[in-house]
């Protein structure tokens, strides 16, 4: 993993402003905890749904617009540990890691499954070279 941190973050450095920079690093993290999480992406889209945000989780996972998340909401699903662990990892602050985090996750979550190839494997662990890959396409186009 410290070998796809460094080049994410080469790459970044090259092509992206500020803010997706942080964008990009975050991403690399978010995926890692992701993966390290009980029952990995499907295990993190329950415990949306169970914190009352299936609706959001749902629009992420289908064809269509998606629903928008708030920082705190973020907050309240993820867990202190989890977003410790994010600031920890990406040295940005806890308000800028919750506020990449609204924008990414739905994004990154309707890539997982709007795509018809093996993203997530049977564990629910993501492919993070794929996913990966066509987010930072779609950061580098903003």
């Amino acid at each position: 993993m410290r070998l796809l941190n460094s080049v994410v973050s080469r790459a970044a450095s090259v092509v992206l402003g500020k803010d997706q920079k942080e964008q990009a690093t975050l991403l690399t993290a978010f995926l890692q905890a992701v993966n390290q999480y009980p029952g990995g992406i499907n295990g993190l889209l329950e415990a949306f749904k169970q914190g009352g945000l299936g609706a959001v989780v749902q629009s992420w996972m289908s064809q269509g617009e998606n629903l928008p998340i708030a920082p705190a909401q973020l907050q309240q699903v993820l867990g202190h540990n989890m977003v410790d662990d994010l600031v920890s990892k990406t040295g940005l602050n806890q308000d800028s890691v919750l506020n990449h985090l609204s924008s990414l996750l739905p994004v990154v979550v309707d890539k997982i499954f709007s795509q018809n190839n093996n993203t997530v494997n049977d564990s629910g662990q993501v492919d993070m070279s794929q996913v990966m890959s066509t987010v930072f396409a779609m950061l580098t186009k903003k």
